[in-house]
Order: structure tokens, then C-alpha cells, then sequence
């Protein structure tokens, strides 16, 4: 279940490897320490992201950056990550806190690594973990190139809580009780598919999954494979196959991020790619 736990922590290495490969080949420049150029970059990330503007964000990555979501698939090219950063962002109400912890810059290349905190309305902590930024500057301008989030593995508990939030979805949908499932949803939620795009706010969300239901009878089988349970934040993420009376049976990926609200949880962000 939590296989790609492992495979995360693999493929962070491997980011500060290439790196070091990518400074030591950058025109023969030495390293030396980046903590003055990491904290000018993260005051310019973190007043981006602040202004809750997604085109603001991405302006700060390469037109052909790549960036690799805490538990999510990676998400390639400029125009994309503005549209990951659009559904992430969401209403503004969360803000995210980067703390470079060690910085090196090799000529036109600087590799940073830290750790980041996201807190939600008045304050209320809702997860953190640590980050990796490859910026590379040209004309003088600083932007990212790779990036890597992950959330913190050593925080991280809870399977009962993990498979009983996917069996509450699961009961409401194959119940066909709309009522029941949109309690399951927060009232500013965002829900992403491929073919209908991002809807934003239980109204949206709701006349979603009523068109969804009244296709028939569905019934839907989630297979989890990947969470991270960090304060009041969970991150699940699997496999979905919904079944129909007539007709093929529908297979994809699901992500959802779930935030507790004193005693009760509730999906804040949630994907489905078939």
C-alpha cells in the first residue's frame, strides 16, 4: 500500500544527484553556497503563491519545468503546472511556508532544499514535509527548472483512518445517496476531470456526480494504494473502476486530499483520470 512511499524517497535522491551532476557541468563553476540566492527565490515564490494567482506562480518556471506534486503524478511544461497550481491554490485560504534549509549555486544553477509548512484558516496547521528546486537563470532571472514535493513520511499514520475515508466515499456513490456524499465534501471543494475540467464549490460538484447518478445504477470500487496522513491532512490515491448495467467497465486513477475540520473530514481537492 504504501510502496510509492519508498519510490518517492528514491526518486528524491536521484533529484539531488542530477543536481550536482547538472553544477559540475555547468561551465566548470565551482560550487559555493547558495543561501543568499535561496532566500531571495523563496521570497519570490512565496509572495507569488500568496497573491493566490496561479499565472503569477507559474511565471516562475521554465517553459519546459517539470514539478512532482506531494503523492501525485509528475506535471510537465509551464502551461500545465499553471493549471495544477490553479486547482491547488483553490480559494486562497491555505498559505504555504518555505524554509530553505541548505543551498548550493554553481554558475547558472542553483539547487535548493527545504521544508515547507501549509496552514489553513487562522492558522490551523494542515500538513508539511520538504521540498527540492533546481532554478537555473537566464537573462539574469532566476526560474525553476525541476521540483519535487513530498509530504513527511515520518508524520505520516493511519491506515484504519486511510481505508475508512475511501469506504465512506465508496458507501454514499454506490448507494446512490447524493445527499450523503456531498456531506462528504468541503463547501469550497474543487473536483478535476480530464473531460469536464475543474469544478469549483459543492453546488458545481454536486450537479456532477446527480448527472453521474443518473446514468443508471454505478457502482464504484476504489483499490487504494498510497496515503499520507500528516496533522489534519490526508492524501489518498489509487485505482477506480466503476461498473455499469450495460456497457464497459470504467478504470482509472484517483486522487483525493482530505482536511479535518474539528472531528468531522472532508475532501478539499480531488481528481479522477481515466
Amino acid at each position: 500500500m504504501f510502496r510509492s512511499i519508498r519510490v518517492r524517497k528514491i526518486a528524491l535522491a536521484t533529484v539531488v544527484a542530477a543536481g550536482s551532476v547538472t553544477a559540475a557541468c555547468s561551465g566548470g563553476a565551482a560550487l559555493t553556497d547558495g543561501t543568499t540566492a535561496a532566500q531571495e527565490v523563496t521570497a519570490r515564490w512565496t509572495t507569488a503563491a500568496s497573491s493566490g494567482n496561479a499565472g503569477t506562480v507559474a511565471a516562475l518556471y521554465t517553459e519546459t519545468a517539470r514539478t512532482m506534486p506531494p503523492g501525485g503524478p509528475a506535471v510537465s511544461g509551464r502551461s500545465d503546472i499553471e493549471s495544477y497550481w490553479r486547482t491547488d491554490l483553490g480559494d486562497g485560504s491555505f498559505k504555504t511556508t518555505l524554509t530553505p534549509t541548505n543551498a548550493i549555486v554553481a554558475g547558472d544553477i542553483l539547487h535548493v532544499q527545504g521544508t515547507y509548512a501549509v496552514s489553513g484558516k487562522g492558522g490551523a496547521p494542515a500538513g508539511n514535509g520538504q521540498y527540492e528546486q533546481l532554478w537555473t537563470r537566464a537573462g539574469g532571472q532566476w526560474q525553476i527548472h525541476r521540483e519535487m514535493w513530498r509530504l513527511d513520511p515520518e508524520e505520516a499514520s493511519g491506515d484504519d483512518l486511510a481505508e475508512g475515508l475511501t469506504a465512506s466515499w465508496t458507501t454514499a456513490y454506490n448507494g446512490g445517496d447524493v445527499k450523503t456524499l456531498m456531506a462528504l465534501y468541503h463547501a469550497d471543494a474543487t473536483l478535476s476531470t480530464r473531460e469536464e475540467g475543474t469544478l469549483m464549490g459543492r453546488p458545481a460538484i454536486e450537479g456532477f456526480w446527480m448527472m453521474d447518478l443518473a446514468s443508471g445504477k454505478p457502482s464504484s470500487k476504489l483499490t487504494l494504494e498510497d496515503a499520507y496522513l500528516v496533522g489534519n491532512l490526508a492524501h489518498l490515491e489509487g485505482e477506480y473502476e466503476v461498473t455499469q448495467p450495460r456497457g464497459k467497465p470504467i478504470v482509472g486513477h484517483f486522487m483525493q486530499l482530505w482536511m479535518r475540520e474539528g472531528t468531522d473530514w472532508r475532501i478539499r481537492r480531488e481528481m479522477w483520470i481515466r
